[in-house]
């Protein structure tokens, strides 16, 4: 979900170096990196690379006159068919044919060309002229310890089959520093590995001109080239992850890079923010960390974390198996002097702690062995922190109000299984599933029954009211499914005999998606429905709904910002192959291959200015909606945290994050403060009281920069 998928790279397998605690790589550890790396070219490059670019640019123009020839074929049947709905989907249909034919003439995808070929001309920007990020009282050092109550991940890879675990999203996305960023508060490019950047005159091609000083956290400067090949590893064979062959053929019309500074993105049209979009999911790869790189990769690199250009990096000998994992901050960290970096990543050590047992997480945290927890139970708020140290002000608590996008909880539907396709199914097991119920009796009414798949977008959202629960709407739609005889045991059959029996999957991993799911499941056999409930781990889980070998799922995960970018999940061409086939591993887990969704997702991709985007958005979420492949669920309209009280945050407007982020922790804004740390624990020996803080933070309404003003 950036894009939201939750893969980038995370941290480096290499020699440690430990100064007081604190994790990091010096220049002579990268010198051994080159001294191990055997099997790579004169560049430094792994043998994989080696003729990367000219393979691709075949795979890339076979693919096009492919798709080319098929497009045309559509065009001249739906030319001589005439019929309904056919004049819209012959004007898409054209738009696409004309698009390939255009990517065909400008020749090969990717070109490599020397730096004196650079355009001239350009008008490069800075973004030096936002406000602040962070506060100048932060101080570095001390360490944090997080509770984390999902599963501990099944693998540090960044890439490829479980890698799509909640530990990456927070750990990694969260961590690398983008060609590009975007600025918290007013949503603006900032500078990130590129010092500067350029648009070119059509509006299609932004130009990066890399930071001098950018380089991974062993020492290594990052070059244009490392990002070609994180291309390569990333839709190599070995990586078995078809999501990026299938994201960088259709995202770029061409990548160029201009020696080892420049870097230049062209899409197909010219997108709001542009330079910031373009590069969202355009990460390097360190040439040494995959110098062995080949088909073992899946196994060889499980355990193992590459060096990244962020802040904070996993410490390979403080990982231990289902209980913590540590990221330390890089002391050599090449950003940390620079504007929008320097006041964040100011712990020396963040570890994040596994517990699945809440009441053994809050008893670490009474005593002290938890410093800050992100709690979304209401029980848990409300009841089980009536402790002591909370009421003796020991620790704090903030509430954040979550106008902003948060995770589509729901029930995702597979589009590809038998009964599922069946839209009057999908619709009758939508009026069958009681959310109401889930969020009256066990959230307590603390969570609010989504509508539109993607909420807390602005007027982006399109305000949808999700299905009621009704077992006479249900059963009328399992009716025109040929389900209409009510068998003995309460449940639907048709006149083959066959019940009408799905099975739901969920992780498994707290009490809270059982107790979910045995509601959800009570409450539909009474709409003659069996769902056979499927607890799993999270990664067996994960697995099963990537590789799309479920039928129904409870599942969630995070939305992408400054807006969604919904074409990565519901896009056909990450549905299916050329021959009908069922991709597995890309974020259209749903399996839809709809027309008219496709269409709305293309203009969602290619719209110009804000007002395209919005009407390609309301689109999609109209016929997302229509397909009922989405029963939703819930979302929560608090964020809520617990800390003791030396967690220090910002007193400014992006004290806890962006407003458009799920999880608070996610701004690596905040410090310890040792000072207070120690009165505390003093203050806590001898009895001595703080006032009780609860501070409830209301987010003001803000112009998004994306929005034209009332003037224009």
């Amino acid at each position: 979900m950036i894009v939201f998928r939750w893969l980038s790279i995370l941290g480096a397998l290499l020699l440690a170096v430990f100064t007081g605690g604190v994790f990091y790589f010096s220049l002579r550890e990268s010198a051994v990196w080159n001294e191990a790396a055997g099997n790579v070219d004169e560049r430094g490059m792994p043998a994989v690379f080696d003729g990367f670019v000219e393979r691709w640019n075949r795979s890339v123009e076979r693919e096009l006159r492919r798709e080319l020839a098929a497009g045309e074929q559509q065009r001249e049947l739906l030319t001589v068919s005439r019929g309904e709905g056919d004049g819209c989907r012959l004007a898409e249909r054209e738009r696409s044919v004309e698009r390939l034919r255009r990517r065909l003439e400008e020749g090969d995808h990717i070109r490599v060309l020397p730096l004196e070929k650079m355009p001239s001309g350009l008008e490069w920007h800075t973004g030096m002229e936002e406000p602040e990020i962070g506060d100048p009282r932060a101080v570095k050092g001390g360490q944090v310890r997080l509770w984390i109550n999902t599963p501990f991940p099944g693998t540090l890879r960044a890439f490829g089959p479980g890698s799509e675990n909640f530990f990456n999203y927070s750990a990694i996305d969260n961590v690398w520093i983008p060609l590009v960023g975007l600025h918290p508060e007013t949503f603006r490019p900032i500078p990130g590995l590129a010092d500067r950047w350029a648009v070119s005159a059509d509006g299609r091609t932004v130009f990066y001109h890399l930071d001098p000083e950018a380089a991974y956290s062993d020492g290594r400067p990052v070059r244009a080239e490392d990002f070609l090949l994180n291309i390569c590893l990333r839709t190599s064979d070995a990586a078995r992850d078809p999501f990026w062959t299938a994201l960088f053929r259709s995202t770029f019309d061409r990548i160029t890079v201009y020696g080892d500074s420049v870097i230049a993105l062209t899409v197909p049209s010219p997108r709001p923010l542009l330079p910031y979009m373009a590069c969202v999911d355009f990460h390097p790869a360190h040439p040494g960390f995959y110098h062995d790189f080949n088909a073992l990769f899946l196994e060889r690199y499980q355990w193992k974390a590459a060096p990244n250009t962020g802040g904070y990096m996993v410490v390979p000998g403080k990982i231990r198996q289902g209980e913590r994992i540590t990221l330390a901050r890089v002391k050599s960290w090449w950003a940390k002097d620079r504007k929008y970096y320097r006041y964040s990543c100011n712990a020396d050590q963040v570890e994040h702690v596994f517990v699945n047992l809440e009441n053994k997480a809050i008893e670490m945290f009474r005593r002290g062995d938890l410093d800050m927890m992100n709690i979304r139970k209401p029980e848990i708020w409300e009841g089980k922190l009536e402790l002591p140290e909370v009421h003796r002000g020991y620790i704090d608590k903030y509430s954040l109000e979550a106008g902003y996008a948060c995770p589509p909880y729901g029930l995702y539907l597979n589009c590809s299984d038998g009964m599922l396709r069946n839209t009057d199914i999908r619709k009758g097991l939508a009026h069958a599933v009681n959310m109401g119920m889930v969020i009256d009796s066990l959230f307590r009414g603390n969570m609010r029954r989504l509508g539109s798949y993607m909420e807390g977008y602005g007027d982006l959202t399109l305000p949808l009211k999700a299905p009621e629960y009704s077992k006479k709407k249900a059963m009328e739609y399992f009716a025109r499914a040929g389900f209409r005889e009510m068998g003995e045991d309460g449940i639907l059959k048709n006149e083959r005999g066959e019940r009408l029996c799905l099975e739901l999957t969920f992780a498994d991993s707290s009490h809270v998606m059982t107790n979910v799911c045995s509601i959800i499941r009570q409450e539909a056999l009474k709409c003659g429905v069996d769902l056979k409930l499927d607890p799993l781990t999270y990664s067996v889980c994960s697995r099963k709904v990537f590789e799309k070998r479920y039928q129904a799922a409870l599942w969630a995960w995070p939305l992408d910002t400054p807006f969604p970018r919904l074409y990565e999940t519901f896009a056909s061409e990450l549905a299916y192959d050329g021959r009908g086939n069922s991709v597995g591993n890309t974020n259209n887990i749903f399996a839809v291959a709809d027309a008219e969704l496709d269409a709305a997702l293309d203009v969602e991709r290619e719209a110009p200015d804000y007002p395209a985007l919005k009407e390609a958005l309301h689109r999609a979420q109209k016929r997302i909606h229509d397909l009922c492949i989405w029963i939703p669920g819930w979302r929560e309209p608090y964020t809520h945290i617990a800390c003791w009280r030396w967690i220090r945050w910002p007193e400014s407007p992006t004290r806890f994050c962006s407003p458009r982020l799920y999880n608070p922790l996610e701004s690596h804004l905040y410090w310890v403060d040792d000072k207070m740390k120690k009165e505390t624990q003093d203050a806590r020996r001898r009895g001595i009281p703080f006032e009780e803080r609860h501070e409830v933070i209301r987010l003001k309404d803000r112009d998004d920069p994306l929005r034209p003003s009332s003037g224009e």
